[in-house]
């Protein structure tokens, strides 16, 4: 399903009807944490489960890497409901209407469009300069500039960009910083990411840290993990393993004996919603 969707359009569909007002949070990576790595439609118990915790004023999102078009792509064939917010790019912000309708926070979102453009300009062609040579003396990586971004590359697999990491660190410039998920990589303001991005949504909904629930498997959601120590930090069984080191030594959050959200969310709940 195509949906050609720009950033900042109106997402079609809706999020399920509140109930009150917002309570608790969830903010959910997207691939490798809520969609799973075989790339299965989103489990059908972890809507029922939303829709059961509903009345304890508990709202979901993603947060996630992808755009929106490619987001939309994937969930809206096969889920009931949209989540009640959307994190796109690490930096852009829909948030869900009283009626459901995801709503884009405008000034936010461009704000953001502006200095990402204003990044490129700087940094397209040096980049470029870099990565050409980059090539050239190590043809055995394989990997492909981003058709849509020319901020971003994609690698063959994870482990390939592992490699590649030692070489692109030097490349971020003052001012930029580096969103990794698995193997695709995009250079970026580093005034935004998907910790800024979710600060936004818990303003607009008065959510403190503690009401808070994280959940993701890549080193793009380290900012999040990091800017909001008092949340409930998760991740999947599937993580990353320096994702994991870091969980285990730096913040003690929950490593999910599981691959998906659902044992997580289930401990999260038990620990801090239910008493």
């Amino acid at each position: 399903m195509n949906t050609s969707l720009a950033e900042g359009c109106i997402p079609p569909g809706n999020a399920a009807p509140a109930v009150g007002e917002c309570r608790w949070l969830i903010s959910l990576d997207y691939d490798g944490t809520l969609r799973s790595e075989s790339g299965a439609p989103i489990s059908s118990a972890f809507f029922e489960l939303m829709s059961a915790w509903r009345p304890y004023g508990v709202r979901w999102g993603i947060n996630t890497g992808r755009a929106l078009d490619y987001l939309l792509q994937d969930i809206l064939p096969c889920s009931p409901v949209l989540p009640d917010f959307i994190c796109t790019c690490e930096r852009y912000v829909y948030l869900a209407d009283s009626n459901g309708k995801l709503i884009p926070a405008r000034e936010h979102n461009e704000e953001c469009m502006r200095i990402n453009l204003e990044l490129r300009h700087r940094l397209v062609p040096p980049l470029h300069a870099a990565l050409d040579r980059l090539r050239s003396t190590h043809p055995q990586l394989r990997w492909e500039p981003a058709a849509a971004d020319p901020l971003s590359i994609e690698a063959a697999d994870s482990e390939t960009m592992d490699d590649l990491m030692p070489h692109l660190l030097p490349l971020v410039l003052p001012g930029s910083a580096i969103q990794r998920a698995g193997r695709y990589l995009r250079f970026s303001d580093a005034r935004f990411s998907k910790g800024t991005a979710l600060s936004y949504v818990m303003q607009a909904w008065h959510i403190a840290e503690e009401q808070l629930f994280i959940m993701g498997d890549g080193h793009n959601d380290l900012d999040a993990f990091r800017m909001f120590p008092r949340a409930f930090c998760a991740i999947p069984a599937t993580a990353h393993p320096e994702i994991r080191q870091w969980m285990q030594e730096q913040h003690a959050g929950y490593l999910s004996p599981e691959p998906g959200v659902l044992q997580a969310l289930q401990t999260w709940f038990n620990e801090r919603v239910k008493p």
